[in-house]
């Protein structure tokens, strides 16, 4: 095992192989900054340069670019509330605040700083837990898949601004936009209204764009600011700061990437449903639960850390069972095929030398990464004292084009502009968007698992199935958990008085 490492570090210490890891980083970045595009548009589009490569050169060059959309994805939404990806819509819950209040560097200090050590403890964790995440993966099955959903719903209430009900409105209608298409059971059409474009459904990525980046667009052309208010300017935050947070808060780091790992080994799971575990995770380990959403440095940490360790754990299925841990190792699985790489035992045998030069790959890659992105932080964040009336109208063009370029339909662009009216208007009223986020990310895999359980395993499988009964007793304490601290600590201080 210590020669095949060794055979991997020295296969990616080529020029050939650094060379195209870099080139990789520097597509990833912008790929990652523009909306709605992410990790497996990047990947996709340098699929065809592949052919003729070097293995370790070809997964460089793959994998460098998927890594970077991750802080490129970020940059955006901490800078403009424009998530590049839909992994890092939470991101925005207090990236964003942060910049409001001139403390931009700092949020992008501490997302390179954390996607860094979120990719390294990913790495390590996928070179250590290749010979036992099988047992792990067979012990899951769709009754578990459905409990984790469950539990997502359960942090509802931490993004509901002092309003459980107004939670409950807007993810119920994140849930109802999510059953918008086809049934995925038994392929009946709901909420189409008779249009052909609604069969498929209402693209997340595509609802998220409009929801988040032009709704505040809609914002600040209706005050009339900047971004960074000009109270804001003489902050003196930098990406330093941001960098010594991270350090401050490894324990946060280290529980995110283990959650981020255990959720990226989960095929169809989703690194969208992995940010928002790790920033209900945050908040319910806080000592102000109260102040995530204005800009808290930790809900920045969390959702990076998770989505970097998220890679390592995508490549555990995919490299040993040939199953995709997520959409862009569809891609990857597709250069397998192009070097003649057969995942499964044989990778893990004959070929284990590039199993390493692949989690090689990921440290390097973000070393690269956040070096770069430690360099340009300060400089962007001058972006978000650009005037309303210059910044408006080019945000809202790479928003479009990035909501078209998804699926090129005009009628994603038409979506975008309706949800961002919708988002406006949530903001305004005070209903949170996040929960609406929410609603659907996890509204499809509640009822496709839901579907599947009860077919398999009868009405009771969350009794009669033991990891599923174990995993609703969590759901329950976790759930409660906030609850019996607030009431203590109104208890305490009532006596005190």
């Amino acid at each position: 095992m210590l020669q095949a490492s060794l055979d991997g570090l020295l296969s990616l210490f080529t020029f050939q192989a650094m060379l195209y890891m870099t080139i990789g980083v520097a597509f990833g970045l912008v790929i990652g900054f523009l909306p709605g595009l992410g990790g497996i548009v990047a990947m996709a589009l340098l699929l065809p340069f592949t052919f003729g490569l070097e293995p370790t050169a070809a997964l460089a060059l793959l994998l460098g670019a998927h890594i970077a959309t991750i802080f490129g994805s970020s940059i955006s939404g901490i800078l403009f509330n424009v998530p590049g990806a839909a992994k890092s819509v939470t991101i925005c819950f207090d990236g964003y605040p942060m910049s409001q209040r001139g403390e931009g560097s700092r949020a992008l200090g501490a997302a390179a700083m954390a996607s860094l050590l979120g990719g390294i403890i990913g790495a390590v964790f996928l070179t250590f837990s290749l010979p036992f995440m099988r047992a792990v993966m067979l012990a899951l099955g769709p009754s578990e898949y459905f409990m984790m959903a469950v539990w997502g719903l359960t942090i509802i209430a931490i993004f509901s601004e002092g309003s459980v009900l107004k939670g409950l409105v807007a993810a119920g209608l994140g849930l109802l936009i999510s059953f918008i298409g086809m049934d995925p059971v038994t392929s009946t059409a709901r909420y189409t209204f008779d249009l052909l474009f609604l069969l498929d459904g209402i693209d997340f990525s595509v609802a998220v764009i409009g929801l988040f980046a032009v709704s505040q667009m809609i914002k600040l052309y209706v005050k009339g600011e900047t971004i960074a208010q000009l109270s804001t300017v003489e902050n003196k935050c930098t990406v330093w700061d941001g960098v010594k947070d991270v350090f401050r808060h490894w324990r946060l780091v280290i529980s995110s990437s283990i959650l981020g790992l255990f959720i990226g080994v989960l095929p169809g799971v989703g690194a969208s449903v992995g940010g928002i575990a790790a920033y209900g995770q945050a908040v319910q380990t806080s000592k102000h639960p109260e102040k995530f959403g204005t800009g808290m440095v930790e809900g920045v940490i969390a959702p990076e850390a998770t989505n970097a360790a998220n890679e390592g754990g995508g490549l555990i299925p995919t490299l040993g069972f040939g199953v995709p841990g997520g959409e862009s190792m569809t891609i990857l699985l597709s250069a397998f095929l192009t070097m003649g790489i057969q995942p499964g035992r044989e990778l893990l045998t004959t070929n284990l030398s590039v199993v390493f030069a692949m989690v090689w790959i990921i440290v390097f890659a973000n070393i690269l990464t956040t070096g770069v992105g430690l360099g340009i932080a300060q400089k962007l964040t001058k972006l978000t004292m650009l005037p309303h009336n210059i910044l408006i109208p080019v945000i809202l063009a790479v928003c479009f084009i990035g909501a078209y370029s998804i699926r090129g339909r005009f009628g994603d662009v038409v979506v975008t502009a309706v949800f961002g009216v919708i988002g406006y208007f949530l903001d305004k009223y005070k209903y949170s968007r996040a929960d609406l986020v929410i609603g659907m990310v996890l509204g499809m895999m509640i009822e496709r698992y839901m579907h599947i359980s009860l077919t398999l395993y009868g009405n009771t499988f969350f009794i009669t199935r033991p990891v599923t009964f174990i995993m609703l007793l969590i759901i329950i304490v976790t759930t409660a958990y906030p609850f019996i601290k607030r009431w203590r600590k109104s208890a305490t201080t009532g006596g005190a008085s």
